[in-house]
């Protein structure tokens, strides 16, 4: 089984996180990849990781306490503990109709992480299962999230949906629990591997030389990493 190799948040280590330049690198070089949505106060799907705008831009606030206009006044900014990020060309935070715009006609697989397990977004399920319908794309996207409640309701929305469960701490039984709530994979915290159960399990995230050969090596059906490009030389070399 080969390692699918997925940019988490696109490319960390060359573009500022979650930002279209890295994910339009990502589109041209990589093969899959890592990004969260979230809602803005008028029900706007954007994309970032962190609740709060801090982090990662000029402003200061949470993401749903803004309008997308009122959102867009700020601008996403270089990581000062990355060297190598460049500095934004397209420096606004993305909406998801634009990050899924620059996956169209690729074959990039996508994990949209619907990000409700410290603020929950009434509606996010279906805003953006639509957004992701409109673009053409369910066939290349797997959906994942912390928060059970929120992969029950993609289940009752949609079905058919391939939905992960992302973890930072062992659960027991872990293929019983996965049949039980008709998951495709566990997103593991790196901590928590067990080396049990390689065809179901993608760590985050993966970042160090070691730990890709490591987790490559191993047959992990997939990993997440800030620096795709590394993790997929390794996986070439030791082919």
């Amino acid at each position: 089984m080969e390692t699918t190799i997925f940019g988490h948040r696109g490319i960390p280590e060359k573009f500022v996180e979650n930002s279209l330049d890295g994910f339009q690198y990502l589109a041209e070089h990589g093969e899959a990849v890592e990004f969260d949505v979230q809602l803005t106060k008028d029900n706007q799907p954007v994309i970032m990781h962190d609740e709060k705008i801090d982090r990662t831009t000029n402003g200061q606030g949470y993401i749903k306490d803004f309008t997308l206009n009122e959102l867009q006044m700020f601008e996403l900014q270089v990581d000062s503990k990355r060297p190598g990020q460049s500095k934004p060309k397209h420096p606004l935070i993305p909406t998801l109709f634009e990050v899924l715009d620059i996956f169209k006609d690729t074959d990039i697989f996508m994990n949209i992480e619907i990000k409700t397990d410290n603020i929950y977004y009434p509606g996010i399920e279906q805003i953006t299962l639509d957004a992701v319908a409109a673009a053409g794309l369910e066939d290349q996207v797997l959906f994942s999230s912390f928060d059970l409640p929120t992969i029950e309701k993609l289940k009752t929305l949609d079905p058919t949906k391939s939905i992960a469960l992302i973890i930072r701490d062992v659960i027991e039984n872990p293929i019983e629990f996965m049949k039980a709530h008709e998951l495709l994979a566990f997103h593991l915290k790196k901590t928590i591997l067990d080396g049990q159960h390689l065809d179901i399990e993608r760590p985050w995230t993966i970042n160090t030389t070691d730990e890709m050969r490591k987790i490559i090596e191993a047959g992990y059906v997939g990993l997440f990493t800030d620096d795709f490009e590394k993790a997929m030389l390794i996986r070439d070399e030791l082919k």
